[in-house]
């Protein structure tokens, strides 16, 4: 069996070969959202997220403008995504000689779930979690005498990386589901590390959350949550599928 190294230098050669194609999503996806989205963007997000009473200032004459980049960098990189992991899928398919038996409408229904959980993971966070985390850290800092004053890049990247984790987190589900029907991991072994899942979870909750309780559960339980629903969907399609598992 070839070592992870070399699993990953098939990838990338995978990926090489189309990356043109990569690079040019990435570069339109910049131009539109710098043009058309950053802006309302960061209005919207002051205007929602902004606790009452603090105030966002920028310490470097070029700290706005490198931060509409950043965000149109990775809004390309976000929509250049799939199609990275279509050509890693397929190179994978090839190497281990994965059998995708789905049906083109199984296929839909599958894609439908994971932007819709992306898009509810999104909104999940930024009307949900955020708020609370942001109004609770206002208050802890307002209590300590001290004034409430962000750098503009460093408010927005918070708000941003947040909400993407969280988007992605929601993603567990169909990725559960796609690794047992592709026969890539079995669902007695999702069930039997269950409790180690939980406490990755947790530990990353933690680092991606203000110190505090209510913080990492509102980050952890989804988490679990999506887990627990991956591991029933995934075991009525591998119940469902008869495929034998392939010889290694």
């Amino acid at each position: 069996m070839a070592s992870i190294s070399e699993e990953f230098g098939y990838i990338l050669v995978a990926i090489k070969k189309k990356i043109m194609l990569i690079l040019g999503i990435v570069i339109i996806g910049m131009v539109v959202s710098f043009s058309l989205l950053v802006d309302p963007l960061l209005l919207r997000m002051k205007q929602d997220l902004l606790p009452v009473g603090a105030t966002l200032i920028y310490i470097s004459p070029v700290e706005v403008i490198m931060l509409k980049l950043k965000i149109a960098l990775l809004t390309g990189i976000i929509l250049a995504t799939p199609v990275v992991c279509h050509y890693v899928y397929k190179t994978l398919k090839v190497r281990f000689g994965i059998k995708n038996p789905m049906k083109r409408t199984h296929i839909i229904v599958l894609l439908s779930a994971a932007i819709s959980l992306f898009i509810a993971g999104i909104c999940y966070a930024y009307f949900l979690m955020l708020p609370l985390v942001l109004r609770y850290l206002h208050y802890m800092s307002s209590a300590a005498g001290v004034a409430a004053t962000y750098s503009i890049q460093e408010f927005i990247f918070f708000v941003i990386i947040l909400t993407l984790i969280l988007g992605i987190s929601f993603e567990l589900p169909v990725v559960l589901v796609f690794a047992v029907h592709s026969r890539l991991v079995q669902v007695d072994t999702l069930k039997e590390y269950r409790r180690y899942i939980y406490v990755a979870m947790f530990a990353l909750a933690a680092i991606f959350t203000p110190p505090d309780v209510v913080s990492q559960l509102i980050v952890a339980f989804p988490l679990i949550f999506f887990y627990e629903i991956g591991i029933i969907v995934a075991s009525v399609i591998s119940k469902r599928c008869s495929v034998p598992l392939r010889t290694l």
